[in-house]
């Protein structure tokens, strides 16, 4: 073989080896860099989990709730009304003397 064979196959070698290195450690950053990612996403998943801040039941509890808004603001009136003539009435009873202990109300809520 002739020296500037050798010479070739050996420069030809390096540089190979040199984008098996870079691609190794495009790689190896990558990866990291997913898992690093993933592992950031799934805490602050788990986070509000385990705070109690379900976001799927904040939204489905928030949409019934403006579904049947108008509906429970009507009831929640005439409910706090007839509650408040009855309690008027418990308080003062036959005698018209207020009672001692704490009158009684109603919640039309679940």
């Amino acid at each position: 073989m002739s020296p500037g064979l050798s010479s070739a196959r050996r420069l030809a070698q390096e540089r190979r080896t040199a984008i098996r290195r870079r691609t190794h450690h495009i790689r190896r950053w990558v990866a990291a860099l997913a898992v690093a990612l993933f592992l950031c996403a799934f805490a602050v998943v788990y986070v509000q989990m385990a705070s109690g801040h379900d976001p799927a039941l904040t939204a489905s509890s928030h949409r019934n709730a403006t579904t049947t808004g108008s509906a429970a603001r009507s009831e929640a009136t005439s409910t706090s009304s007839e509650a408040s003539s009855s309690a008027e009435e418990e308080e003062f009873g036959e005698e018209g003397s207020s009672e001692a202990g704490p009158s009684a109300v109603t919640t039309s809520q679940s």
